[in-house]
C-alpha cells in the first residue's frame, strides 16, 4: 500500500509539475565519443533535479567544435596538454586562483595549494587513462560516486548532448579526446520528454520503471 502511494504521489507529481527527480531514473552509458557532437550552455539547462525536460532548450545546442570557447575547463586540458603550456599558466588555474585570493569558493579547491594539488594530479589521469582507457567509477569501486561520469543529456531526437560542466567529466572528456580513446562512460542527467510515448512514460513514471525507462531510451539514442 505504501508502495502504491508513493508511486501515485510521483504520478500526480509530474502531471501536475512536470517534474520527476533525477535521482529516480539517473543511469551510465557506454558510448563511441565521437558520436557526441553537441554540447549545452549551462544557462540552457533546465532543473537538474528533474529528468523530464520540456521545451526547447535542445535546440539551442551548440557544435562541439566551438566547447573551447565556451569553457575554460575544456581549454585549460587543450593548453597543458597540447600546447604544452604549465598548468599555472592555463586559463582555469588563473581565474580560480584569483577567486581564492578573493576569498571566494570553487569547485576545485579552497587553497592555492589544493589548487595546484588538484593540477599536478591530472598527470596521473592522463597516464591513466593513456595506459588502462576509460574506467567508469564503479570499475574503480567507488560506488558512492558512480553516477560521476561524463554528464550528458539526449535531445528530442536522440542525440547525445555534453553538458557544460558543473555536471562532471570536463576534464576527463577532454583529456579522452585529446588520448583519441573513444569508448567512454556517460551519466545521463536527463532528456527530452518527448523522446517517450505518452504510455511509456506513463508506465515508467506510474511504476517509478528506471530500467524498462533505460532499454526503451538505448534503442533510440543516437550512439
Amino acid at each position: 500500500m505504501i508502495k502504491f502511494i508513493k508511486k501515485l504521489i510521483n504520478f500526480i507529481r509530474y502531471i501536475l509539475f512536470r517534474k520527476n527527480s533525477s535521482n529516480n531514473f539517473l543511469f551510465n552509458l557506454n558510448v563511441d565519443i565521437n558520436k557526441i557532437n553537441y554540447f549545452l550552455e549551462l544557462k540552457n539547462t533546465l532543473d537538474r533535479n528533474n529528468f523530464f525536460w520540456d521545451g526547447d532548450w535542445d535546440k539551442k545546442k551548440i557544435s562541439l567544435s566551438e566547447y573551447r570557447n565556451f569553457s575554460i575547463s575544456f581549454n585549460s586540458i587543450f593548453q597543458i596538454y597540447e600546447e604544452n603550456k604549465k598548468y599555472e599558466e592555463c586559463d582555469e588555474f588563473k581565474k580560480k586562483a584569483e577567486l581564492i585570493i578573493k576569498g571566494k569558493k570553487t569547485g576545485r579547491a579552497n587553497s592555492i595549494f589544493e589548487l595546484k594539488n588538484y593540477f599536478e594530479s591530472l598527470d596521473q589521469l592522463k597516464e591513466s587513462l593513456k595506459q588502462f582507457g576509460y574506467k567508469s567509477q564503479q570499475e574503480l569501486k567507488n560506488d558512492k560516486r558512480k553516477y560521476d561520469e561524463i554528464g550528458v543529456v539526449i535531445d528530442r531526437d536522440g542525440e547525445i548532448i555534453k553538458l557544460e560542466d558543473k555536471f562532471g567529466g570536463t576534464h576527463r572528456f577532454a583529456l579522452c579526446k585529446i588520448l583519441k580513446i573513444n569508448k567512454i562512460i556517460v551519466s545521463v542527467k536527463a532528456i527530452h520528454r518527448s523522446l517517450l510515448e505518452k504510455d511509456d512514460l506513463k508506465k515508467i513514471l506510474t511504476n517509478n520503471d528506471k530500467l524498462y525507462m533505460e532499454l526503451l531510451l538505448k534503442k533510440k539514442i543516437k550512439s
